[in-house]
C-alpha cells in the first residue's frame, strides 16, 4: 500500500485577480515531511493508502481523491524527492522500451522509472513516509453551522485532527467552536467536509471556486465587500443547500453583507458566459502560470477532472539467443557506480544476486553475456534522439512478433517474468482461429506521464503540450509500476480477416460508424480535435470485430474460470499492413495484480483444447441474443449521434474500466455474427465468426 500524507498548509500564493489581465505566481513547494519532528504527539502525518496502480489509473498526480472525510491531492514529483531520501534512495523498473517509449513522449532527459515511495512496516508501526498530498480543495463547509471557509490563514475557523495513528480514515477537519445555524447554540464540535465547487481548464488547470467573489456579484474580475470591515473574514460566508421543485438549490450568502447568489446561475450556456478567468492554477505544484482558456464549473471527484495518461508495456523476449546488446540496455537502468564495481566476470554471479534484489532478473543469462553486456554499457548505448510519441502499433508490435511463435520461446524463456506454451486448437475452431496459447507467466509494465482535464489525452496523434506538467521543471522520472499474472492469447486467421474486412469497408454500417466518429471527434474539447484527423484515430474493422470477441470471451471466462470480470484485462492487437508492421488480429486475456508472483493458473487453465472450444462457442452463443434486442441489435449511429459502438450494450458487450482496452468502444457484435439477416443484407455486413456457430 503506498501512503499519502498531509502537508503544511497555507504556502500557495498568488497575486490579486485583475478583470483585464492574466497572472503568474509562483510559491514555495510544499515539504510534507518537515513538520514530523514538531507536531504534537498523537498528530500522525498519514492520511490513507491506495494501491501503486491507482497512482497511474485513479489517485495520481493531480487528482483530487476522495477520503472519508477529507479530500486530498497528490503532489508532483518535486515533493516525492524528500520521500526517497528518507528510503536511501528510489527502487527503479528497468525495461528498456519502457524509458525509450517515455523520453519520447517527456523529452530524452528521461533517465528513470521510479516505483511509488513506500515503506514496508510491521503490524502495530505508523508509516511516515509516502506519496505527499496536500489537502484539496482547500475551501471547507461546516456540517453543522454551514460556515464556508478556507482552512488555512488566519482567523481559521477549522482545524486539522488525525490523532489515532492506526485509523488514518479518521482524519478530518473539525469546526471546534460551531454554534449551529441559527448562532446561539452551545459551542460543540462539527466536522468539515469539502466545499463541492472547482473550476478548470482543458490546459490542466484546476482551481477554487471564487465564493467570495462570486457572491458579490463577479463575472471573472476583482471584487470586495464594503461591509466586512472589523468581521473575520473566515466566518463571513456560508452555503445553504435544500431540495426545490427544481432540483437541488445551493446558495452563498456572505453574512456581513446580506449578498447572496444561487450555483444555479453558472450552470447552462448562460451560466458558461458568467464563470471567472482561468488564472493557470496546477495546485499539485503550487504555481500559476499564463492561460487565456474558458473555465468550466465542475464537482468534486466529476468523472472529467482528471484523465491520467500512460504507457504500458508487456515485458517479453524478442529474439531466442539474448545477446549482449540486448542485455546493455537493461543494465542502462543501474547506476553507473554500481556497475564499475564489476571489474573481472567472476564477480558477475554477486552482481546478478545484487541487481535481483532491485526487480532486474539476469538468472537465466550467462556470467559471459552480462560481462560483455557491462563492457557495453560502460561505453555508453547510442540514444536515437526520437522526440516523437511512438503510435500504439509501435509499442505493440513487438509483443505480437513474441506472442504468436509460442513455441520458440517454450523452451527458451530465458526470464521468469514471462512463459509461453502452444496449444492444439480444436477442429471447431480453425476455421477462424490459427493460434492459442498459454501464458503461464507474464509481467506488464506500466509509467504515468501525465494527465489532462475536461477531455481525455488520446495517445494517437495527440499533442503532447496537452498533458499537465507533473514536476516544476522538465521531470528527469516518471512514476511505474509493475504488475505479474497470466494469460490467453488467441489469434485469428489472417486469410479470413483480411478479405471479411475489405467487405466490411464498402458496407453501409461502416460507413454510419465512419461519420458517427468524425463527428465525435469534432465534438471534442480538446484543443487538438480542430486539427485532428478523424480517419486516422478510427480503428479498422478487424480491430472492432476482434475487441468485441475479447470482450464476449472474458464475460464467458469471468463464468468459467471463476474470476470477476473487472480482474481480467485484454490487449488487442489489431492492425492492417504497413510499410513496417506485417497485419495482426488477435488479443491476449491476462489477470494481472502489482507486487505479486503470479495466479493459480485458472486462467491459463482455459486455454486447454476442450475448454477453449467450449469457451468461445459459449461465447458466441450467448452473443447471439441479448436481453436489449431488438434495440441493442439494430443500434446504428444516425444523424447527429455519435457515439462509437453498434450493436453492444452492458447486457451483452460492455466491461468494467479495469478491463477494457478502449474504454468500451469501437465494439459490434455484428462484425463477430450475423444477427439478423434482413438488417444484415440492408447493412452490407457479415459475422467474422459466423462459420464457428454452425
Amino acid at each position: 500500500m503506498t501512503e499519502a500524507a498531509p502537508t503544511n498548509p497555507g504556502t500557495e500564493k498568488a497575486n490579486q485577480p485583475d478583470s483585464s489581465v492574466t497572472y503568474v505566481a509562483t510559491a514555495e513547494i510544499v515539504d510534507p515531511f518537515e513538520h514530523q519532528d514538531q507536531v504534537k504527539p498523537k498528530n500522525f502525518g498519514r492520511v490513507g493508502s491506495v494501491r501503486p496502480t491507482a497512482l497511474l489509473y485513479t489517485a495520481g498526480i493531480g487528482a483530487s481523491v476522495d477520503l472519508p472525510h477529507i479530500a486530498v491531492m497528490p503532489q508532483g514529483l518535486d515533493a516525492w524527492e524528500r520521500a526517497y531520501a528518507q528510503m536511501g534512495g528510489a527502487l527503479q523498473i528497468f525495461e528498456p522500451r519502457l524509458i525509450e517509449a517515455v523520453k519520447a513522449q517527456l523529452g530524452r532527459q528521461i533517465r528513470e522509472l521510479r516505483r511509488p515511495p513506500r515503506q514496508e512496516v510491521g503490524p502495530r508501526e505508523v508509516p511516515r513516509l509516502g506519496v505527499p498530498a496536500v489537502a484539496f480543495p482547500r475551501w471547507l463547509r461546516c456540517t453543522g453551522c454551514d460556515r464556508l471557509a478556507p482552512y488555512e490563514g488566519d482567523g481559521g475557523v477549522f482545524t486539522f485532527l488525525n490523532t489515532i495513528g492506526m485509523r488514518p480514515d479518521q482524519a478530518r477537519f473539525v469546526h471546534r467552536q460551531c454554534r449551529g445555524r441559527n448562532g446561539k447554540g452551545k459551542p460543540r464540535e462539527s466536522v468539515a467536509v469539502p466545499a463541492r465547487y472547482l473550476v478548470a481548464c482543458i490546459n490542466g488547470h484546476l482551481d477554487e471556486f471564487p465564493y467570495t467573489a462570486f457572491v458579490h456579484g463577479s463575472q471573472g474580475g476583482t471584487w470586495t465587500c464594503n461591509k466586512t470591515q472589523g468581521v473575520n473574514p473566515a466566518t463571513r460566508l456560508r452555503m445553504l443547500e435544500w431540495r426545490s421543485n427544481i432540483g437541488p438549490e445551493v446558495r452563498v450568502t456572505c453574512v456581513a453583507c446580506g449578498s447572496t447568489r444561487s450555483m444555479r446561475e453558472l450552470t447552462g450556456k448562460a451560466g458558461a458566459e458568467r464563470m471567472p478567468h482561468c488564472r493557470g492554477r496546477h495546485p499539485h505544484l503550487g504555481t500559476f502560470e499564463k492561460c487565456t482558456a474558458e473555465t468550466k464549473l465542475m464537482l468534486l471527484g466529476a468523472a472529467n477532472q482528471w484523465f491520467p495518461a500512460t504507457i504500458s508495456l508487456l515485458v517479453v523476449p524478442e529474439s531466442k539467443e539474448l545477446k549482449p546488446a540486448d542485455v546493455a540496455a537493461r543494465l542502462q537502468g543501474v547506476s553507473a557506480e554500481l556497475r564499475t564495481m564489476v571489474t573481472t566476470e567472476a564477480v558477475v554471479p554477486m552482481f546478478k544476486m545484487f541487481v535481483l534484489k532491485n526487480g532486474l532478473d539476469l538468472s537465466d543469462v550467462s556470467d559471459a553475456v552480462v560481462w560483455e553486456a557491462l563492457q557495453l554499457a560502460a561505453e555508453g548505448i547510442e540514444d536515437n534522439g526520437r522526440t516523437t510519441p511512438y503510435s500504439p502499433i509501435e509499442l505493440r508490435a513487438p509483443e505480437w512478433r513474441t506472442l504468436i511463435r509460442p513455441a520458440d520461446f517454450a523452451k527458451h524463456a530465458r526470464e521468469s517474468d514471462f512463459r509461453i506454451r502452444d496449444v492444439d486448437v480444436a477442429t471447431n475452431l480453425t476455421p477462424a482461429i490459427e493460434t492459442v496459447a498459454a501464458v503461464d507467466r507474464l509481467k506488464k509494465v506500466n509509467a504515468f506521464v501525465g494527465f489532462t482535464r475536461i477531455d481525455a489525452f488520446d495517445r494517437i496523434g495527440d499533442a503532447p503540450e496537452r498533458l499537465a506538467p507533473l514536476a516544476r521543471k522538465e521531470p528527469r522520472w516518471v512514476p511505474a509500476t509493475e504488475d505479474h499474472g497470466e494469460g490467453v492469447f488467441i489469434r485469428l486467421r489472417e486469410d479470413v480477416v483480411g478479405p471479411w474486412e475489405k467487405m466490411i469497408l464498402d458496407s453501409a454500417l461502416w460507413d454510419a460508424h465512419r461519420q458517427a466518429h468524425w463527428r465525435n471527434v469534432r465534438r471534442r474539447t480538446s484543443s487538438s480535435a480542430a486539427v485532428a484527423d478523424p480517419d486516422s484515430r478510427l480503428e479498422p474493422p478487424r480491430y472492432w470485430a476482434t475487441h468485441t470477441l475479447a470482450h464476449l470471451v472474458i464475460r464467458q471466462m469471468a463464468l468459467d474460470a471463476g474470476y470477476g470480470s473487472a480482474s481480467l484485462s485484454e490487449r488487442i492487437y489489431a492492425w492492417r499492413r504497413t510499410d513496417d508492421h506485417e497485419p495482426a488480429a488477435g488479443f491476449l486475456i491476462s489477470t494481472t495484480s502489482p507486487d505479486s508472483d503470479g495466479t493459480l493458473g485458472g486462467l491459463v487453465e482455459q486455454s486447454a483444447r476442450k475448454a477453449m472450444e467450449r469457451l468461445v462457442t459459449r461465447s458466441l452463443t450467448r452473443a447471439s441474443r441479448c436481453s436489449s434486442d431488438p434495440v441493442c441489435s439494430h443500434r446504428v449511429p444516425r444523424g447527429q449521434e455519435d457515439f462509437l459502438h453498434g450493436a453492444a450494450c452492458h447486457f451483452c458487450t460492455f466491461l468494467s474500466e479495469t478491463s477494457c482496452d478502449n474504454a468500451n468502444r469501437f465494439l459490434d457484435r455484428r462484425f463477430v455474427l450475423t444477427l439478423f439477416g434482413d438488417q444484415a443484407t440492408a447493412l452490407g455486413v457479415s459475422g467474422l465468426l459466423d462459420g464457428l456457430t454452425t
